[in-house]
């Protein structure tokens, strides 16, 4: 049973890749209002010299909700639109109070405008976008350099914005103790392997919480300075499919996504 959902989202994802993307290669304006009420349109901050950035999505989409997270920490490695990078996501064909329960489930910040109430639906037809996830990228002399990131995953985005001009801002030096921690393997069945050397002391906290954010799995470890470590995580008791791994240490925080066969 697990091999056949895993087959079926394998196909799902693969589907969806062969469409999710635009035909267009310059930008077209448009103005959109975003769930907080703001209204933003492209054109004038392409023209101050920013890269913008665009995820199409829906809120009842499989692909979508997988990689929600991944465009978020994207906009953060780049500044959450501080830097020289402009995020935003556009909803298909859901009002402004679906478009906000959708951020709150997967701890979206970055702007969003609904397909409804924010125009997101009028885009999708101006961008000729007709499946998604789609994420595209636009560098400030209005040309579509990339029509489509795939897999849209927070690292194959930020590469991709990074080989348009982008800057990254904000990001933890390599001597944030988190960075070096590898979870194994990916995909997994019963166990993980979670890989670590860390030059802190303090308790490390690992929590695995579904697409939703529910809590299933946590578990403290204790941590000696400069030991490295492998800690098997009993995975047994989770269904196949999506989750998150949250980990934190002193206020440092990182989370990976694995997927259960």
């Amino acid at each position: 049973m697990k091999r056949l959902w895993m087959l079926f989202t394998i196909l799902m994802v693969l589907w969806f890749n062969s469409f999710a993307q635009t035909p267009l290669t310059e930008a077209i304006n448009f103005s959109v209002k975003t769930t907080l009420g703001d209204t933003i349109s492209i054109f004038p901050r392409l023209n101050a010299g920013k890269i913008v950035v665009l995820d199409f999505f829906s809120t009842s989409c499989g692909p979508c909700q997988t990689f929600a997270h991944d465009f978020e920490v994207a906009y953060q490695n780049f500044g959450s639109n501080t830097g020289d990078v402009f995020f935003l996501a556009i909803n298909f064909n859901n009002d402004n109070a679906g478009v906000r329960v959708f951020d709150s489930i997967f701890n979206i910040t970055l702007p969003s405008a609904s397909g409804l109430e924010g125009g997101g639906n009028a885009v999708y037809e101006l961008y000729q976008i007709y499946a998604y996830p789609t994420v595209i990228v636009i560098t400030p002399d209005h040309q579509i350099v990339e029509q489509a990131v795939w897999e849209p995953t927070a690292e194959n985005i930020t590469n991709a914005v990074v080989n348009a001009g982008g800057t990254l801002v904000g990001l933890v030096e390599s001597n944030n103790p988190l960075q070096n921690i590898v979870l194994s393997p990916n995909p997994a069945n019963d166990f993980l392997i979670l890989n670590y050397k860390t030059d802190q002391s303090d308790p490390l906290l690992v929590r695995i919480v579904d697409i939703y954010g529910s809590l299933l799995i946590q578990k403290e470890l204790n941590v000696i300075s400069q030991t490295t470590v492998n800690e098997k995580i009993n995975i047994s008791s989770l269904s196949a499919g999506i989750y998150f791994v949250q980990i934190l240490q002193d206020k440092r925080l990182i989370t990976r996504k694995i997927i259960i066969e």
